[in-house]
């Protein structure tokens, strides 16, 4: 009986986890894109929000210096580049605190037959939502 209750439930477990990885995902996107915004208004310096689809890592950097503010590795989230999908691939922040266009980042992972999607969007205002 335990073994059936056991059998039952680790496909449940495993859809949760999938859940919160791609959640967690989604969280650390919005956070890097809300800070990239912060920095160009504080420093006065336009900044550069960009993905490369080798390393799976959005990075935020200052456009003159090429310094990198922030990092996060979409790896670290058990993403690969099938599971992620990019409006563009790099935008711009003015100090003024616009971007050059809009961006939507679109994260999933599939459990079972199911497919479980978290979009990240950030206007060119600088607001970012998670939907």
């Amino acid at each position: 009986m335990l073994a059936l209750i056991m059998g039952l439930s680790v496909g449940r477990i495993s859809a949760i986890i999938t859940r919160q990885r791609v959640n967690r995902a989604a969280i650390a996107v919005s956070n890097d894109l809300q800070t990239a915004f912060t920095l160009a208004l504080r420093d006065r310096k336009p900044v550069q929000i960009r993905f490369d689809t080798t390393t799976m890592t959005l990075s935020v950097r200052d456009v003159v210096s090429g310094a990198v503010f922030r990092s996060t590795s979409l790896s670290a989230f058990n993403m690969s580049s099938s599971n992620v999908a990019l409006s563009r691939p790099s935008v711009s922040i003015y100090p003024a605190g616009l971007a050059n266009d809009s961006l939507s980042i679109t994260l999933s992972a599939t459990i079972g037959d199911a497919t479980y999607t978290q979009r990240v969007r950030m206007g060119r205002g600088g607001l970012v939502q998670i939907q």
